[in-house]
């Protein structure tokens, strides 16, 4: 019988004016957090909560995706696309900002786990396929000016030194934080609490602050 209802509810919130409501019903009998994916089962669409918070209109969802209550997306009017591709996932309180030109682009079945911060400013974010950022992870794609002492740092330039590039099948650990103009390599893992100053080789295993690469996976 719920299914039955969580289906009813799913077709009805397609419907105009009155769709969001549904939506909500749905997502409240569905259970919280993570048993809401089951709705993207009974509907074969994406999922994006009527709690998220999403101001980007350049926004491109594929199929099957999974978009968490609390999640913001908010694109500035100088920035680029934000593009995530089918059945990834982003998590509760985590915040995709887009400024200055910058974009970001998730792949295919990536999840990015609660509380992560995704900023792309003058650089782009790219993250590949099935690549697994844990709770807490910051990417910035720019840095702020500091050049000029006589003015507040707040109010100088932000620069870039280029996109960061999160290769295919990549794990971040918790905490992790990666810098602009830095890729980490298919397969790599990045220990938590890292921080992330220089790229890093495919199949890598990387910790500490600046990483360092300390091992590799098996060929």
């Amino acid at each position: 019988m719920k299914t039955r209802i969580l289906k009813l509810f799913l077709a009805l919130a397609a419907l105009p004016l009155v769709g969001a409501s549904f939506l909500k019903l749905a997502s409240k009998l569905a259970g919280p957090y993570k048993a809401r994916r089951k709705l993207i089962n009974f509907s074969g669409k994406s999922y994006i909560s009527p709690w998220a918070d999403i101001h980007c209109p350049q926004l491109q969802v594929g199929q099957r995706v999974f978009i968490d209550d609390d999640v913001t997306i908010f694109a500035h009017q100088d920035s680029g696309k934000a593009i995530i591709g089918q059945e990834s996932s982003i998590q509760r309180y985590t915040v995709l900002e887009l400024i200055q030109g910058g974009a970001i682009t998730i792949g295919r079945n990536t999840h990015i786990q609660a509380r992560c911060n995704l900023t792309a400013a003058l650089g782009g974010i790219h993250i590949g396929d099935n690549v697994q950022l844990a709770p807490n992870c910051a990417l910035y794609s720019y840095q702020h000016g500091f050049s000029d002492p006589a003015i507040p740092i707040s109010k100088q330039p932000i620069t870039s030194k280029g996109d960061i590039l999160i290769e295919d099948d990549a794990w971040l650990g918790v905490g992790v934080i990666v810098l602009d103009g830095v890729t980490i390599g298919r397969g790599a893992i990045i220990g938590a609490g890292a921080v992330v100053t220089e790229s890093i080789p495919p199949m890598a295993i990387a910790v500490g602050s600046p990483a360092r690469v300390v091992g590799r996976r098996p060929a």
